[in-house]
């Protein structure tokens, strides 16, 4: 239980630091983040956020935004909407936003009714026209997220009768999601509309139950996306019994429990499977190891570590990891649907800021891990800024003649019937200037895009890093291994994930 103590490396908190220069009290009152977050993925290319199938919708083709840094690219500003709906006629907006609000989202797996009073849905529908093609997106992420339940694997855990409880008496609630053979992973049911946040009014006893089985280690309450991290590590054999592992930024801890499920299952190799729980936030490993505790998984087997993870050290023992979590602190526009502080603070500037640390400590994983050994590099956001652009930058840096790394397609025989998005190879680029404003009071400030590195860096926009953008080398890293997770297709949060072995 010794904790090494950090190197430090500036701010505790990368987020709010991230996030100090988007606007403040005026941002978050005035709704300008939803706008922007239309704006910014009703501009990308199809797959970012969107499918084939999604751009019907939409009376014109999604086109990549002109060059430059012009004003409210493709009309992204209050005071240009309201310029286009006056010289369309009044009647045009609201004709638009009747159609939206009357629109039931595809997505199949939820039956719940669309929510038109959700400030998302407000903004979406303000300017329907423009993002149709975001509908089904924008459905999912309007509606509250379908609690989700993982019974716990480890010898101590008995959950045979949890698991005959549910189905016998809660199965209106919950059940077993059909892509998972082992029946381990639990939601709620379509149309049932439970989440965590009206679990104890719909059903007092099945919360009672689900408060008790997570005190008592045999069910942990886990969203689909925080899963597939360890879940894909040892379906393509890099995490088992035995192994050593490194939760890089372990709080507050669901992927470091479930490690130790899986490294400390067999009582024989007891005495060598290690997870190594490592957080910057010294107060965040206190929680994390009462978890542990509680939790009934060996408790002798985690060692509790508190760097910056860029600047994780170098094992004294000189032997490198089996298998490394590089779940990155990130600007988080997956968990909306949990969340409701993320959009009103919303800005592409968040992810454009995070990116130099994710990348940072995906390269520092890179160096730690083990010939043959997997990093699984994640995020909970959809922006490929902190996605793609930080693997695709991380695998050039690192690939030499000595030195090979390469991406892993995403294990299909993991969950059947799952459905995963390819990663994307290529993207566009966007800033946000909230001190760019027009006459209008509602204005938003200006979101612009750019092409290239070189006109962001000739419109001396300063926080432009190269990095950013798409490289032609991504064709040859086969970006599309890397995996997105979309909230329409499984009624989930937004994530991504992707499998980097080292192969010499």
């Amino acid at each position: 239980d010794n904790m090494p103590k950090r190197k430090k490396s500036g701010s505790n908190n990368p987020l709010s630091s991230a996030r100090k220069d988007v606007g403040g009290l005026w941002h978050r009152k005035s709704g300008a983040g939803y706008h922007l977050f239309l704006s910014y993925y009703g501009n990308q290319p199809i797959g970012v956020v969107t499918t084939e199938g999604d751009s019907h919708q939409s009376k014109s083709a999604i086109t990549a935004p002109q060059s430059g840094g012009n004003k409210a690219a493709m009309g992204n500003s209050r005071a240009a909407k309201k310029r286009r709906r006056k010289k369309n006629g009044s009647n045009s907006a609201s004709s638009a936003d009747t159609n939206v609000i009357a629109a039931t989202s595809t997505t199949s797996s939820s039956s719940q009714e669309v929510d038109a009073s959700h400030p998302l849905m407000q903004a979406f529908n303000s300017d329907s026209d423009k993002h149709a093609h975001l509908t089904n997106f924008i459905h999912a992420l309007s509606r509250p997220l379908p609690l989700t339940l993982r019974i716990r694997k480890h010898e101590s855990a008995d959950s045979s009768e949890l698991t005959q409880t549910l189905s016998r008496n809660f199965s209106n609630f919950v059940s077993p999601v059909a892509y998972d053979p082992t029946k381990q992973i639990y939601q709620s049911t379509p149309g049932s509309g439970l989440c965590k946040f009206n679990l104890g009014h719909q059903s007092p006893e099945l919360k009672s139950i689900v408060v008790d089985a997570s005190m008592n280690g045999t069910l942990a309450r886990q969203e689909l996306g925080s899963m597939l991290p360890v879940l894909s590590l040892e379906s393509v054999g890099a995490m088992k019994k035995g192994c050593k592992v490194l939760d890089m930024c372990a709080s507050p801890g669901s992927k470091t429990l479930q490690a130790l499920e899986i490294v400390v299952s067999n009582s024989e190799t007891k005495t060598r499977g290690r997870v190594i729980a490592n957080d910057v936030h010294p107060k965040r490993l206190d929680s994390l190891r009462d978890a542990v505790h509680r939790s009934g998984v060996p408790a002798e087997r985690v060692t509790y570590t508190n760097f910056d993870a860029s600047v994780f050290p170098f094992p004294k023992s000189k032997k490198l990891f089996d298998a490394i979590i590089c779940d990155v602190p990130c600007s988080g526009d997956g968990t909306i649907r949990k969340d409701p502080h993320i959009l009103p603070m919303w800005s592409p500037r968040t992810s454009n800021e995070l990116h130099g640390l994710q990348l940072k400590i995906l390269l520092r994983a890179m160096e730690l891990i083990k010939k043959g050994g997997v990093v699984c590099y994640s995020t909970c956001s959809l922006n490929p800024i902190e996605d793609e652009a930080v693997v695709s930058a991380a695998l050039r840096e690192m690939n030499s003649d000595d030195i090979c790394y390469q991406l892993l397609d995403w294990p299909e025989e993991l969950l059947p019937g799952f459905t995963r998005r390819p990663g994307v190879d290529t993207w566009n680029v966007g800033f946000y200037d909230a001190n760019n404003l027009e006459k209008d009071d509602d204005d938003f400030g200006s979101l612009s895009f750019y092409d290239s590195y070189d006109s962001a860096v000739e419109a001396e926009v300063e926080e432009a890093k190269d990095s950013f953008w798409p490289n032609s080398e991504n064709n040859k890293h086969s970006l599309h291994r890397c995996s997105r997770l979309f909230p329409q297709d499984q009624d989930t949060g937004g994530f991504f994930v992707a499998l980097i072995k080292r192969i010499k």
